[in-house]
This record gives structure tokens, C-alpha cells and sequence, in this order.
């Protein structure tokens, strides 16, 4: 059997939900729709969909088939558009990764400006800060802000990251501003849960004396937004990048502290696997990111305008 039209049509199958639905589509018969069906479910030796009189529903076997399916017939794709010089016009689905909070403020205007550019193009984004297995769990892309090992990924830098101690300027009045990392062991920490060095904290100062201090507080969270607002609200000091912080540091509803021992900034990368022949659409994307953050001449970030850095 041709082995790449049954993909295509379980896929077309799948995704209309109804095996009239996709024979029209198709503009076959859902007869002879229903016969390809059994033809490929023979081959394969299990069955792909439950039926219903209202709707197909895959199978666990049928959904790990579509996701497969799925990957090969973009590969496929990619593969035409290389041998006929198409591949300034990428198709298919991009599917990337993104820490919650860059994401929800900054990836929407570059989403846009690029399925505009690239009308034939979807893109499946997902927000979270755990740290993903690109390959393992198939994305094409991942945004990461840390300090980037050696792996056999590669990184594009996009922008840097900022990270400032922070706190309200009430918090201040009532508990005083620490003069010194130690300082810290006073006050009230928020910190963030997503990590299992939580509660230590590094610093290093401009002569590059370095300092570890152990540091709690009554709040600990897994979002920075949300420690964002808890220390607007005088819950205690943070260390945040300031892509979040910056709009509260500019209105004034926080202070930058311990300004002398500042984290070195971190980069902002776009990671993807290693290949000889970079795809389309991953290719287009990175250099489209590259380019829309990266700031005028003489310029900050937008993030960090006006900011003391």
C-alpha cells in the first residue's frame, strides 16, 4: 500500500473528526475513505480509531500513529521545499517552548509578525518554566533564559536578562534596606519554588568577591508574576529579571537594592537541535527573533529602558 497517502488521509481523518466530514474534504466517497481506513489498520495490525454513529475518537495507539504521522509528513514537506527551492516560504507547525512569563509578555507581537509573513505556517507554543527535553518531547524550538552548558544544542542569543533585588518601597521604610548580601538573613524573602537551590543565593560583587547567603521568607512560588505583585505589596524582597520588575521599578512601586552585588546578566537563547539542514520554518523563526529584539543603536531592551543598569 502507499504507505504516505494513508498517512495523510488518517491525519485528514483525525483532524475532521468524522468520516463524512473528511471524505467530502477530500471530495471521495466515505466509502472508499472507510476502505483505506481498514486497509491501513490491517497493515498495521491494530486498530487507529474507535467509531461512534456521531464521531471517531483515535486510539492510544491511533494517537501515537498521528503524532508520528504527522512529524513525517512535515519532514516531507520540508524535504519538497528544499529540492524546489521553496524553502523561503516554510509550511507546516512549529512547535516551541517558553518560560510563562517572557512569553505572556513578549513572544505575542513576533508570533504575529511571523504567521503574517508566513501565512502557511501554525504555531503550537507552550508556556511553563520546567526545563524540556527538546528532542524527547518533540519541539522545535525552546526559549531559555539561564546560562547555557555545552550540549549538543544550539543557542541563538536574543537579548539579556537582568536580575535586580527588589523590594517595595513600605518594606523598606519599615524593615530598612540590607547593606550587604548577609544583610538578608534579616529579612523576608520571596522565593522561587521551581528550583531545588531555592533558598541559597549567590552574589558577586564588581571586584568579583563572590557570596552564598541562605535566605527564607513566609512566601515561596513558582511564578514570577505573582512575586512581582507580592512584593509591590510589601511581602518582602526578591531577585527578579526585569522584564518583569521593570515596570514596577519605573513607577516606582519598587526599589532596586544590593545594587553593588548584582547577579551577572544571563542570556536570552532561542535552543535547537543540531543539523546539517536547519529547517525552514525553524531557520525563518530564529531569524526573525534575532532581528525583533534586537534593540537600536545605543538602545536597551524594552524591558530595561530607563532602568539603572
Amino acid at each position: 500500500m502507499d504507505t504516505l497517502n494513508a498517512m495523510k488521509l488518517y491525519c485528514h481523518i483525525v483532524d475532521a473528526g468524522q468520516l463524512s466530514i473528511a471524505a467530502d474534504q477530500l471530495n471521495l466517497s466515505k466509502g472508499a475513505v472507510s476502505k483505506q481506513l481498514a486497509k491501513l489498520e490491517t497493515h498495521l495490525g491494530g486498530r487507529l480509531l474507535n467509531r461512534t454513529t456521531r464521531r471517531l475518537t483515535p486510539t492510544e495507539a491511533g494517537i501515537a500513529f498521528y503524532d508520528r504521522a504527522k512529524l513525517i509528513l512535515e519532514s516531507v514537506d520540508e524535504a519538497e521545499c528544499v529540492v524546489t527551492g521553496l524553502t523561503a516560504e516554510p509550511r507546516g507547525t512549529l512547535k516551541i517552548n517558553a518560560p510563562m512569563s517572557f512569553g505572556f509578555y513578549y513572544l505575542g507581537e513576533l508570533l504575529a509578525k511571523y504567521q503574517s509573513k508566513y501565512p502557511k505556517m501554525k504555531i503550537d507554543l507552550t508556556l511553563h518554566d520546567r526545563q524540556v527535553d527538546l528532542i524527547e518531547e518533540g519541539y522545535d524550538l525552546a526559549l531559555r533564559i539561564a546560562t547555557l552548558k555545552d550540549s549538543s544544542l544550539i543557542a541563538r542569543k536574543l537579548a539579556p536578562c537582568h536580575l535586580v533585588m527588589c523590594a517595595s518601597p513600605d518594606y523598606l521604610q519599615k524593615n530598612g534596606a540590607p547593606q550587604k548580601p548577609s544583610d538578608l538573613k534579616k529579612h523576608q524573602c520571596i522565593l522561587y519554588a521551581y528550583n531545588d537551590s531555592v533558598r541559597s543565593w549567590s552574589f558577586e560583587n564588581k571586584q568579583g568577591k563572590k557570596q552564598q547567603v541562605l535566605v527564607d521568607g513566609s512566601l515561596y512560588a513558582n511564578n514570577g508574576n505573582l512575586i512581582c505583585d507580592a512584593l509591590i505589596n510589601g511581602m518582602g524582597i526578591a531577585r527578579l529579571p526585569t522584564f518583569i520588575i521593570g515596570d514596577a521599578i519605573r513607577a516606582g512601586k519598587a526599589k532596586i537594592i544590593l545594587d553593588d552585588w548584582r547577579e551577572k546578566p544571563q542570556d536570552i537563547s532561542l535552543l535547537y537541535p543540531s543539523s546539517r539542514h536547519l529547517s525552514a520554518k525553524v531557520r525563518t523563526f530564529v531569524d526573525m527573533a534575532v532581528e525583533h529584539f534586537k534593540p537600536a543603536d545605543g538602545e536597551a531592551n524594552a524591558w530595561d529602558k530607563e532602568l539603572p543598569l
